[in-house]
């Protein structure tokens, strides 16, 4: 791999050790992410003519470099909402909806930032993550990761309320005459962290690929603090080494609760690069068992 600064020409070298960045999110999550060292050095300065022809070739390929840093802005947003939701420990996801054509985008922004002040005047220490998508009608609808939404809410009459009942009934106060509906999902398909992550984040990708810009299309509140990575260098260290440091740190878990991949094969086993996601909400197979055996009405 290359790079050109100024008129140096930069080139590339891959292996001695490894970078490791280890991002503990809490509620039972941790992230960690194995990538090969790489070295820049200055291989020489470009002549006039050449030059001259890297000039060219930019202009000629703006538009592909364009898409590039797009494309590299929406994995960006689509990361940050899937640390926002787990470091949150956002348990339920929502879907507000329009029953009439809503298309407005300055409409649907103001709608969603009304909503959300008022639910955290019914439920104290709202959090929530929105991820904005367009129907097949062109109408907009939200799908919104949230936490702590108890069975009942008390009225100010002195009664219970259903959740649902005040959610939805806080929406149709917002959207008025535009009309709409809530789902409410909070079983156990949803409940990990993680996997309303990964359905919330995916409208970053899907934003790209229509031509939005990512940042236009998920918000967030402001009471929460993603933990910062530690950032660690292993110089001369293998890939099964650091892999191994990785395991050591990983802690006691089921092989349902850890997933992983291979980043990069180069032609040496250590150009390798690795992810590994943990995610301890997620029961294992064995629990499961458990838990259909005590449920049955044969014992």
């Amino acid at each position: 791999m290359e790079r050109i600064v100024g008129r140096d020409r930069l080139v590339s070298t891959t292996g001695g050790g490894f970078d490791l960045v280890c991002r503990p999110l809490g509620n039972g999550h941790s992230e960690y992410v194995i990538r090969p060292l790489v070295t820049w050095h200055v291989e020489g300065e470009l002549s006039d003519q050449a030059y001259a022809d890297y000039l060219a070739e930019r202009e000629a390929t703006a538009e592909e470099r364009r898409e590039a840093n797009l494309e590299r802005a929406a994995l960006r947003a689509k990361q940050r909402v899937r640390h926002l939701c787990k470091a949150a420990g956002v348990d339920t996801l929502l879907t507000l909806t329009y029953r009439e054509n809503m298309t407005d985008w300055a409409t649907l922004k103001r709608h969603v930032k009304e909503f959300n002040r008022r639910m955290a005047r019914v439920i104290p220490g709202w959090f929530y993550v929105a991820a904005f998508e367009r129907q097949k009608r062109g109408a907009w609808h939200v799908h919104m990761a949230v936490h702590r939404i108890p069975r009942t809410i008390d009225h100010a009459c002195g009664v219970k309320v259903k959740s649902y009942s005040v959610i939805r009934a806080v929406w149709h106060s917002v959207v008025g005459d535009l009309g709409g509906n809530v789902d409410l999902q909070a079983g156990i398909r949803m409940r990990a962290p993680s996997r309303i992550a990964s359905y919330l984040s995916k409208y970053m990708v899907k934003a790209f690929a229509e031509g939005d810009a990512w940042s236009n299309r998920f918000s967030s509140s402001k009471n929460i603090t993603v933990p910062k990575p530690v950032r660690l260098r292993f110089v001369g260290y293998s890939f099964a080494d650091v892999v191994g440091l990785v395991f050591d740190e990983l802690g006691d878990y089921a092989c349902t609760q850890l997933t992983w991949k291979l980043t990069k094969r180069g032609v040496l086993p250590d150009e390798a690069g690795c992810w590994f996601i943990l995610d301890t909400n997620i029961p294992s197979r064995s629990d499961r068992y458990v838990r259909d055996i005590e449920g049955s009405t044969d014992l």
